[in-house]
């Protein structure tokens, strides 16, 4: 990618789409599902700083149940 992330993963018609993993420039990670180049359906979202959102994604957003855990160990789950 132009901006130095980087997809590795499945395609259909040139996007991501089905498995793949995303890793972005800042260091930050998507592992998980797409659809027409968005986050789409169970995937995990880890930062630099190890805290991660495991969960559903919608259209390339967070939507319904996930849990995330901040680098401390502390969780939310819902």
């Amino acid at each position: 990618m132009a901006d130095g992330d980087v997809y590795e993963g499945e395609w259909v018609d040139d996007r991501a789409h089905g498995y793949g993993v995303y890793w972005y420039v800042d260091g930050s990670t998507y592992e998980g599902y797409w659809k027409n180049d968005k986050q789409e359906g169970r995937g995990k979202e880890t930062w630099p700083d190890k805290s991660f959102y495991i969960g559903e994604f919608m259209g390339g957003k967070k939507h319904g149940r996930g849990i995330f855990t901040w680098a401390d160990g502390a969780c939310y789950d819902g």
